[in-house]
């Protein structure tokens, strides 16, 4: 008797697939790839975040807890997003300041009816972010201007960006500034290290080189995103700067001008036709002719100290361009004083190369004399808002005319 063996075999559906099975629907399979993928990059990530959090100590950090948040940018150009509490964490310092309704950095208390207001305009040195508000030569000028004008209350407001330079500046003047309610009087802060080394687009000026009033627009939703991720994460905050270093150092300037022109009277002179210098005049030129239509007292705060910055004949060297360049703006130069101050190092932080709150004290003491004297006086200064804005019709009528 022979015994014969029969294999059985089982049906499909009772075979184990595995969770990519071949036999799995191809929609299903993505799907449950797209899962893997996204889990697998999530968890990357935060690996990452908790590395950088812990191990990176970057010159500074500016972070928020608002979620609903964004890129602060309008027509006046780059700002923070507006009503809003920043934390900032450096090896250096830690600090906190709250932006107002314009996105610039708020003011703790506000001056009593009518004050005399001065407006400062600057880069990440007028706003002051390593130290906190009322430390700010900004604030400290309100205290030293007022306690010397009887009778009139002094408003100084801090209009200061960082990461900006003079092509911000005029457009964050325009639009923010003088737009609504001009201020009496305006101290435009110069930093000499890097305020004319800022790209000057083509799109930005007209064909003989004069600035447009209307060059930025509101962020995108990706711009949005950016700043979402920057001010979240530190990981992406690295990623940002690390892209944007490759990009500076790839990109070429489209206006080169000789280096450090701003810091040598005869080198500028000699450059005069450079489109950069040229533009750079022509911002300028806008400027004291926006302020002056607007009724606005304008000078320049030339802050510092910077290592390429000197006197040049005991004289400041950007007082002597805009003289050559036939622009009449007055000038306090404390960068070159500081410059020849024994010991300035301590004015600023050694990593974070900003001022100090010693920087600040000392900005302030040295600029509150001259800016007291440039100033029009409390008691001639009180005009009515209509007598200090203009009409557009006016515009028409202004001898050095800014191209829109």
């Amino acid at each position: 008797m022979s015994i014969g063996y029969h294999a059985v075999s089982r049906p499909m559906h009772k075979r184990r697939q595995g969770l990519l099975g071949r036999d799995l629907p191809w929609q299903r399979r993505l799907v449950y790839l797209a899962v893997i993928y996204i889990g697998v990059c999530a968890v990357c990530l935060s690996l990452a975040e908790v590395g950088f959090r812990l191990f990176w100590n970057p010159r500074y950090w500016i972070h928020t807890s608002r979620l609903l948040i964004g890129s602060g940018q309008t027509q006046a150009g780059k700002k923070w997003w507006p009503e809003t509490n920043y934390s900032v964490e450096s090896s250096e310092f830690r600090t906190e300041f709250r932006t107002n309704a314009l996105g610039y950095r708020a003011r703790l208390n506000r001056s009593p009816i009518s004050p005399y207001r001065v407006a400062f305009v600057g880069d990440s040195f007028t706003e002051g972010m390593q130290v906190a508000q009322e430390a700010t030569f900004c604030a400290q000028l309100e205290t030293l201007l007022g306690s010397a004008n009887a009778g009139r209350a002094v408003e100084c407001e801090n209009f200061g960006v960082s990461a900006t330079d003079l092509f911000d500046y005029w457009h964050r003047i325009v639009h923010d500034v003088l737009s609504s309610d001009p201020p009496d009087a305006l101290v435009l802060c110069i930093y000499p290290g890097n305020d004319f080394q800022g790209e000057l687009p083509d799109s930005g000026f007209d064909a003989d080189d004069r600035p447009l009033r209307d060059y930025y627009r509101n962020p995108s939703w990706a711009q949005h995103l950016i700043a979402w991720v920057n001010l979240h994460s530190k990981f992406g905050c690295y990623s940002q700067r690390a892209l944007l270093s490759l990009g500076g150092r790839a990109a070429v300037s489209k206006n080169p001008a000789p280096k450090n022109w701003w810091s040598h009277p005869a080198l500028a002179a000699r450059s005069a036709d450079c489109r950069a210098l040229r533009r750079s005049r022509s911002i300028f030129a806008a400027i004291a002719a926006e302020c002056r239509e607007r009724g606005t007292k304008l000078s320049i705060l030339v802050v510092g100290p910077v290592a390429t910055y000197a006197a040049v004949d005991g004289k400041s060297p950007l007082a002597c361009i805009l003289a050559d360049w036939g622009i009449d703006i007055p000038v306090v130069d404390i960068a070159i004083k500081a410059r020849a101050l024994p010991g300035n190092h301590n004015l600023t932080f050694p990593i974070d190369g900003h001022l100090t709150e010693s920087g600040h004290v000392y900005v302030a003491r040295q600029a509150a004399p001259a800016l007291r004297s440039l100033m029009t006086p409390i008691s001639s200064a009180a005009r009515s808002a209509s007598e200090r804005r203009t009409s557009g019709s006016s515009r028409d009528h202004v001898a050095w005319r800014v191209a829109r």
